[in-house]
């Protein structure tokens, strides 16, 4: 998760940030010097750990140009008053995709405003989630902590009109939502 709050900030300043890297990335159940690592593998199986996931979600999840994502004019990077929800946003034509991750423990309401938009369709969120922080995918248990993609449609309209998706982020969460603007 603290991986995904990172990401955030990496993509919310993509105009300094050009590229990065992840290290290491393979790691023999039997012979490792460090944690975190991509894939876990021993003679027979491999293992691909929530760190993958996440940033397999990002790779994935990564056209377009950055937007804002703020709440209370602030951009969404844990600070006071913001309830450690970290956010990132871009937008590829009338595709808009929204990353998110809650470090709390606690699930929080989010909602997700559209100005200028007269419709949200196709709404779709993938989301990492553990109830135990301390939980991975092994070589015993591989799909303990996988992403799960389900469809939202919770659209309403604002007084001005504008379309907003209300939903709530679980606790220690990571989330991808995707839709199209009108």
């Amino acid at each position: 998760l603290v991986e995904s709050a990172f990401m955030t900030g990496l993509e919310r300043n993509a105009d300094v940030v050009y590229m990065a890297t992840y290290a290491p990335l393979l790691a023999h159940v039997k012979g490792w010097q460090w944690r975190p690592d991509l894939v876990w593998f021993d003679n027979l199986d491999v293992v691909k750990t929530s760190n993958y996931y996440v940033q397999q979600l990002y790779s994935l999840n990564s056209d377009g140009n950055v937007i804002p994502a703020t709440m209370d004019g602030k951009p969404v990077a844990g600070k006071d008053g913001q309830s450690r929800l970290y956010a990132t946003a871009l937008r590829d034509g009338d595709v808009i995709i929204v990353k998110m991750t809650n470090l709390s423990e606690f699930s929080q309401e989010v909602a997700l405003r559209f100005p200028g938009a007269e419709e949200v369709e196709g709404l779709e969120v993938t989301s990492i989630h553990s109830d135990n922080p301390m939980e991975e995918n092994t070589i015993g248990s591989p799909d303990a902590v996988i992403p799960v993609t389900t469809e939202i449609n919770m659209v309403k309209s604002d007084d001005n009109g504008t379309p907003v998706i209300g939903t709530r982020i679980g606790g220690r969460t990571f989330s991808v939502y995707k839709f199209k603007i009108k």
